[in-house]
């Protein structure tokens, strides 16, 4: 096998590990969610974020009670406004205009917004605060542009849930200052998911499933 398609091969299992992991993880643990920029067609772009539905309501019972919603769209709306207070995304020092979320809820819960951002950008300062009044919350983010690296970095309370990155030989890294889990190749973190996606699969057995009232199959 050539080394071309290897590599490529290596990209296609952490590609599809890494779009694995949060349904796996992230499904039952509301401390650990994903912040996920990807490149799609014709220039336009996705801000993802995966997390429990456990986390996104504990946030909306937070700020609004158990009882401050009826039905599901209430409690869309609701997240909306969150989102929209505490999801800030800087591409080039241009504030992209995030609005209109498509949320699917589930027992892992995605928010997608589409959005056309400046064209070659370079940097990018992402800051999730939805999740810091969780304990231990941690959101995982990652750059996914058309043929560069993928590196992952952490959004966590030592960052104050902050990421700046900037491309640089063909990879986003962290600039200078920004804290978090600079320059993890996840050819290199391939690894770590293999045994965290296992340690879930066991555990998930030993344990039963929480019903959600919102949650669709």
């Amino acid at each position: 096998m050539s080394l071309n398609k290897s590599s490529k091969r290596n990209g296609l299992l952490v590609a599809f590990l890494w779009l694995l992991l949060p349904m796996v993880a992230f499904a039952h643990s509301p401390s650990q969610s994903s912040t996920i920029l990807v490149e799609g067609k014709n220039g336009v772009w996705t801000l993802q974020i995966r997390a429990s539905l456990t986390a996104f309501e504990q946030v909306v019972h937070a700020e609004y009670t158990a009882e401050g919603y009826k039905t599901p769209e209430e409690f869309q709306d609701l997240m909306g406004t969150l989102l929209s207070r505490n999801l800030h995304l800087n591409i080039d020092a241009k504030e992209i205009n995030l609005v209109k979320p498509i949320i699917k809820l589930g027992h892992e819960t995605i928010v997608v917004y589409k959005f056309v951002p400046p064209a070659n950008f370079e940097t990018v300062k992402l800051q999730n605060t939805l999740f810091k009044d969780i304990n231990r919350s941690t959101s995982s983010f990652m750059v996914l542009k058309n043929g560069s690296k993928r590196n992952l970095f952490s959004l966590d309370k030592k960052n104050q849930y902050v990421a700046q990155v900037h491309l640089e030989n063909n990879e986003f890294v962290l600039q200078e200052k920004s804290i978090g889990l600079a320059g993890i190749s996840v050819n290199w973190y391939v690894l770590g998911l293999v045994l965290i996606l296992g340690a879930f699969g066991m555990a998930k057995k030993f344990k039963s499933k929480k019903k959600y009232p919102f949650a669709k199959s």
